[in-house]
């Protein structure tokens, strides 16, 4: 079963609903035709063809999206006539059709047109980028799911508009099948490449660093199996959003733990995963910790010992273990408690003063001291920057309280 543009329209659009059963009570069916679309909907239709042309274009008048995803379009023509009469159309979706090789490269060009999606069709790489300069203002392209190897491309040829690639689920195994992009598409800022066999992101640093623009690369699901090649991604010099999930390399490393890896190998990068990293210091000073217990000395490790020194012992550090504690001990006057409690090394001093006021059950502000000096003027000092040690003791007052005090 095959058909048209126009009639998939017709049968979805123009539904008459003539067989409605007599009823006492009267309903009025209002035909949708005069009603001009701007966002057209016709996946899953069985469509290979335009149809009348004039039709088309009077569906297509306002359309500025449309999708035409799981179709039996196979024929690129029946694509430019439809884009010669919808003149409004941003967002073209073409996947999963029959669409190959394009034969012959339209004499028009299609400016309107910043979006294509041509996702699972049998896409050759070099019939795509001919075809290009047909489309001037092109800004995202989709071309995954298409067994894509490599990407060369002349060095002559630019596309500065083109600022988003996906090439999800293709056949790359080395970013230095992609590597000629960056020439070529000098704006581009989103890369996606999982789910490709990717083993490697190259040997050369000076290759990497022309993706000037490129701050976002997603990378889930390939098969990178070196931290060393983890911290090849410092070489994009933008990058700073960087999505990496389902990894060998991970193995059973928890997330937390994952996240400070990452956090300390890609200082640079500020999502990673879609989520900030919280304490950056704090990520670095268990990488190198970790180095330290597994008698480790990377590159990396050199960098942050220049950078922080020797740390000083703080118990025994395990392997991929928690972070550093120390033990405080908490005198609250007013409510007569004295208490022990642990604290990670890279908490604040704010974390201390909410615990007491939850576990003392006070309101409002706390003053800190510590042999009656205040010690928590700047409540996010972190703890391991501040002056307290393991077993100090600190003495919390309410304000309340210490007006009480001054009254009397």
């Amino acid at each position: 079963m095959s058909q048209s543009i126009v009639t998939a329209y017709q049968n979805k659009y123009e539904d008459d609903n003539e067989d409605s059963e007599d009823s006492e009570i009267q309903i009025v069916f209002v035909k949708r035709k005069n009603h001009k679309l701007c966002n057209l909907i016709l996946d899953n239709c069985f469509i290979s063809e335009t149809g009348c042309i004039d039709k088309v274009a009077d569906i297509c008048s306002r359309v500025t999206e449309c999708d035409l995803a799981h179709n039996n379009i196979s024929d690129w023509n029946e694509v430019f006539r439809l884009l010669d009469v919808g003149k409004h159309i941003k967002f073209l979706n073409l996947s999963n059709n029959k669409l190959g090789r394009c034969e012959q490269i339209p004499e028009n060009q299609y400016p309107c047109l910043q979006c294509l999606a041509l996702s699972g069709n049998d896409n050759h790489w070099d019939n795509l980028l001919s075809l290009l300069p047909s489309f001037p203002s092109l800004s995202h392209l989709n071309i995954g799911h298409s067994n894509i190897t490599s990407m060369p491309c002349p060095a002559d040829i630019q596309f500065p508009n083109l600022t988003e690639l996906n090439l999800i689920e293709n056949s790359i195994s080395c970013f230095d099948d992609v590597s000629e992009l960056a020439t070529t598409f000098v704006n581009l800022h989103t890369l996606v490449l999982s789910d490709n066999p990717v083993s490697s992101f190259g040997d050369n640093q000076q290759v990497v660093e022309r993706f000037e623009k490129l701050s976002k690369l997603h990378v889930n699901n390939i098969t990178i199996n070196s931290w060393d090649e983890v911290s090849k991604l410092r070489w994009f010099p933008a990058l700073s959003d960087v999505r990496m999930v389902h990894w060998d390399l991970f193995g059973d490393m928890n997330e937390e733990d994952r996240r400070k890896m990452l956090g300390a190998l890609l200082p640079k990068t500020h999502l990673i995963n879609g989520a900030i990293i919280p304490d950056r210091e704090a990520a670095e000073r268990w990488y190198m910790r970790r180095c330290q217990a597994g008698n480790i000395e990377t590159s990396r490790y050199k960098e942050l010992y220049e950078k922080y020194g020797e740390l000083p012992a703080i118990g025994d550090i395990k392997l991929g273990g928690t972070d550093e504690t120390i033990t405080l001990k908490l005198c609250v006057p007013e409510k007569g408690v004295e208490m022990e409690k642990s604290f990670s090394i890279y908490d604040t001093l704010k974390t201390i003063k909410t615990l007491i006021k939850t576990d003392c059950k006070l309101t409002g502000k706390i003053r800190l001291e510590k042999e009656g000096e205040d010690i928590a003027k700047y409540d996010y000092t972190i703890i391991h920057r501040s002056d307290l040690k393991d077993g100090d003791k600190l003495i919390a007052h309410s304000r309340k309280y210490l007006l009480s005090l001054l009254d009397s």
